[in-house]
């Protein structure tokens, strides 16, 4: 078998206008060696040892860095470059982002390379698309981007469900609505004295007798139990149509809308399950809610924005009725009303391949690594699950370029998908976190979980809160609030299993709002989130705390230190409700492992 001669590629990289695109990563790839592949990759053994047919892997061949001028230079030993299966192996160029955490281009393959360095041709990738704050789905101009909004961002659910009961029993044309799980007999407003007022499903119902058009997607899985049956059933003669998004892979339709004649749109936090029924005060008994305490953010939007939020349902009700109702009943867009709002809005989704379109969307992770590389000071994260891995490298890159970045995480220490408690303690450890300790201390980054306390029969209770929120914001001056999790199935693909599933298991349907950067300014209603969060969090009116010289985390580690401290007091007491994250299972291990003495506290699951 002859070498090539091919030692390295060369290029350059230039915008839209020939400018150049500094900072990007360039990586050449090949058909890499099979005996490589199978040295390096026990899953590539296994198979090659049981297949017939020879395998045939992409390997990468060398990497470089853009410099100011677009230039990049990768070189490699030609032992490297060598194929059993060819003399002059194919190569083409990736470029990636400036964290090294998403594909922004890929060449069309050269074919037959035997020049010793290879000049590629200028490499055109649009600027917003490399770069920025703003979604552009792979173009230069904003998606979905509109400037007349009006927004009312909704703390826990207690908050939502009243404005969103409020808002069904308003509706006088349509109403259309997205949910992942909805039990029939949820709940959703209670009066004053605690005692039921409104089951969901009735308001609804309701909405169809007097006239209005409901409309109800719902996911419906065949490995995640679903409600779509119950649902179907109950709303069966009523003036309320169901469908279900048929989510027999691994994906779910996850994202949780509504839209109310066109004027007001919801994006909605939680299922419409009891369980996740709560107030901002998470009282570890509560008889309106079942189980532990749970926390959530979300969003009311008014203005142009709800025309794209009724254009996504309309979407994912035209492709059920082609796929499973023979086209019957598709609906049109209708026109959104005006309203006299100044804020602007940006839709970001995750769309399923083959769904809508061939390729998907993934607007929503274009979202997040633009907004991390973009970060000076500080990102704070409220997700439910923390395992997607193209995430950790954007966060793991942004915090060795920028030593005065800091990162916050608030999560759980148990997520609901066993699978994901190990998943998300491996990303920590890539992001320098190891221990409690670690989060106490470490200058740069900490995870936080959520305890709800409180004294009942002269006995001081303890037990977690269930974080199911999907939020996000850096410097306060961008945020996004949606259904998308920081898992890969939300946001890219399944990944939490690398070498077992990839790419071609599809993401879920989610839906995002993002609250864009003004110029530079610190935006007002980012900043109120934050201190809206933070004040439920740490217990203090954050919005009167100058910043440390250190940086917000500061203040995390500190209270997390104090609260650790009165729990060991003669009368134990929690300020706010953090604690540093704890690698152990149980409720009481968690709490020993963070020195917190539980011979005398109740420690409720």
């Amino acid at each position: 078998m002859k070498n090539s001669l091919n030692r390295g590629i060369k290029g350059r990289i230039l915008d839209e206008e020939g400018n150049p695109l500094g900072g990007l990563i360039v990586i050449a790839e090949g058909a890499g060696s099979v005996e490589r592949e199978i040295q390096e990759n026990p899953i590539v053994k296994f198979t090659e040892k049981y297949s017939p047919i020879p395998i045939k892997k992409d390997y990468e061949l060398g990497k470089s860095k853009t410099d100011k001028k677009g230039y990049y230079n990768i070189k490699y030993s030609p032992s490297k470059y060598k194929n059993i299966f060819d003399d002059k192996p194919d190569i083409w160029v990736v470029v990636k982002d400036t964290l090294n955490s998403s594909e922004l281009y890929k060449t069309d393959t050269i074919k037959a390379v035997d020049e010793v360095v290879k000049k590629v041709g200028d490499i055109i990738i649009p600027r917003n698309w490399a770069e920025g704050w703003y979604v552009t789905l792979g173009g230069s101009d904003k998606s979905r981007f509109t400037l007349d909004n009006q927004l009312e961002v909704l703390i826990d659910n207690q908050v939502e469900l009243e404005s969103l009961v409020q808002s069904i029993n308003k509706a006088e044309s349509y109403l259309y609505l997205t949910q992942f799980e909805f039990n029939k007999d949820f709940l959703a407003t209670f009066n004053s004295n605690s005692e039921p007022k409104e089951y969901m499903a009735d308001a609804l119902k309701n909405a169809g007798n007097r006239g209005v058009d409901v409309k109800i997607i719902l996911n419906e899985n065949l490995i995640i139990p679903d409600s779509y049956q119950e649902i179907l059933e109950f709303f069966q003669g009523s003036g309320v149509e169901v469908r279900e998004f048929k989510a027999h892979k691994i994906f779910v339709m996850h994202s949780k809308v509504m839209i109310r004649d066109g004027e007001e749109a919801y994006v909605i936090g939680s299922p419409f399950k009891q369980e996740y029924w709560d107030t901002s005060k998470h009282l570890i008994n509560d008889s309106r809610r079942e189980g532990r305490p749970a926390h959530d953010v979300s969003i009311k939007i008014k203005g142009r924005s709800v025309e794209y939020t009724e254009e996504f349902f309309i979407q994912m009700w035209n492709y059920i009725a082609k796929e499973g109702y023979q086209g019957k009943s598709m609906l049109k867009l209708r026109p959104s009303s005006t309203v006299n709002g100044n804020y602007p809005v940006q839709i970001a989704r995750s769309i399923t391949p083959g769904t809508f379109n061939k390729k998907g969307e993934l607007g929503i992770f274009e979202a997040y690594r633009k907004a991390i590389a973009k970060a000076e000071e500080f990102i704070y994260i409220e997700n439910q699950f923390f395992t997607n891995s193209n995430i950790i490298m954007a966060l793991k890159n942004a915090l060795k370029e920028n030593n005065e970045l800091q990162i916050i995480v608030v999560l759980n220490q148990n997520p609901d998908i066993p699978i994901y408690k190990n998943r998300q303690e491996e990303c920590m450890k890539k992001l320098g976190i190891r221990s409690y300790e670690d989060n106490l201390n470490h200058p740069q980054i900490g995870f936080f979980t959520l305890w709800s306390t409180g004294w009942e029969n002269k006995q001081f209770k303890i037990q977690r809160i269930y974080v199911h929120t999907k939020l996000a914001v850096v410097d306060d001056l961008w945020a996004t609030v949606g259904t998308a999790n920081l898992d890969g199935s939300s946001l890219t693909h399944v990944n939490e299993l690398p070498g077992f599933f990839n790419r071609k298991f599809h993401r879920n349907m989610e839906f995002n709002i993002l609250l864009p950067e003004l110029g530079k300014y610190p935006n007002s209603e980012v900043e109120k989130i934050r201190n809206s969060l933070w004040q439920e969090h740490l217990g203090s009116n954050i919005s009167q705390i100058q910043k440390p010289s250190h940086g917000w985390l500061e203040i995390w580690q500190k209270t997390a230190l104090e609260n650790i401290k009165s729990l060991n007091s003669l009368k134990p007491f929690i300020k706010g409700q953090i604690l540093p994250y704890s690698t152990e299972s149980s409720a009481e291990n968690q709490l020993e492992d963070l020195k917190i003495k539980t011979d005398t506290l109740e420690v409720i699951e």
